[in-house]
């Protein structure tokens, strides 16, 4: 599993932002989120250092954000329905951290439909991992 990054490892890093990503999937605790399924918007930061792909203005010195995408897809949309957001934030920190030379990552998860008692526009989990 990854293990948490303090704020103060990543001040020297570069970023890469691919920022919310919409997907609609069937994740939750309840028998009436798993049947209406909502939509899911996930934002990632990858923490690297960006200046070998600078210097050679290669595509596969740095993290494509194309499968950056493809890969928080195929999580988020095809993989196996979760109770938790937190489940899926971790899953896709794991399979980011695996796939790309990243020190580290953040992944925002946000529910558009949430069963609360009242009004709210949404639940959020926010992690950062190396």
């Amino acid at each position: 599993m990854a293990s948490r990054a303090k704020k103060e490892d990543l001040e020297n890093l570069d970023v890469i932002r691919v920022q919310e990503m919409v997907f609609s999937a069937r994740h939750g605790c309840t028998a009436a989120e798993r049947e209406l399924g909502a939509l899911f918007s996930v934002s990632v930061e990858l923490y690297l250092d960006t200046r070998p792909a600078a210097g050679t203005d290669k595509l596969d010195a740095t993290a494509d954000v194309a499968e950056v995408f493809d890969t928080v897809r195929l999580i988020v949309q095809e993989g196996p329905a979760r109770n938790l957001l937190e489940t899926i934030a971790e899953d896709i920190a794991e399979a980011l951290l695996a796939k790309f030379a990243i020190e580290a990552v953040r992944v925002r998860f946000h529910k558009d439909r949430v069963p609360l008692p009242g009004p709210a526009a949404g639940y959020e989990v926010e992690i950062i991992r190396r």
